[in-house]
């Protein structure tokens, strides 16, 4: 019975940890704009979302992908052009941009979703130098300088 009472202990202090861990990381959040640069934290905040994102792949599904640069490019690429060239405001070019995303994901899990292993890790690859090369060498995308003067 003790046994029983202990681990009941145990799992109640655990939750209050957690919930506190919770608490502390919203506060923080919710502090840091006063004291950190804010593009400073707006690029933190970007990083670390990848950074999830290729946590979510490699640790749960154990597929190891070097597309992930590419989604990430690619939503910035089709952000910047909406929102300089066609004039569209910056939120419904961030919507295009994960729009724009979402479709390159699309085509390339075309290519690659029926591989594991080392198979998918090269054909991402192959897919994300191909995409480098396309925005490098494609006028409308700046070259090597990129998209300059985003509002």
């Amino acid at each position: 019975m003790a046994e029983l009472s202990l681990r009941e202990t145990r799992a109640k202090s655990s939750v209050w940890l957690e919930w506190t861990l919770v608490g502390l990381g919203i506060l923080t959040l919710l502090v840091a704009p006063f004291f950190v640069y804010p593009i400073f934290l707006m690029k933190m905040l970007c990083f670390a979302l990848f950074a999830c994102a290729f946590n979510l792949l490699l640790g749960y599904t154990g597929l190891l992908s070097f597309g992930h640069a590419t989604f990430f490019g690619g939503a910035a690429y089709f952000t910047a052009y909406a929102v300089k060239v066609w004039g569209w405001p910056p939120e419904a070019g961030i919507l295009l941009g994960a729009l724009g995303a979402a479709l390159l994901g699309l085509v390339m899990g075309f290519f690659a979703i029926r591989r594991q292993g080392i198979y998918f890790a090269m054909i991402t690859l192959a897919l994300s130098q191909m995409f480098f090369f396309f925005c490098v060498q494609a006028p409308f995308t700046g070259g090597e300088d990129g998209i300059q003067g985003v509002p």
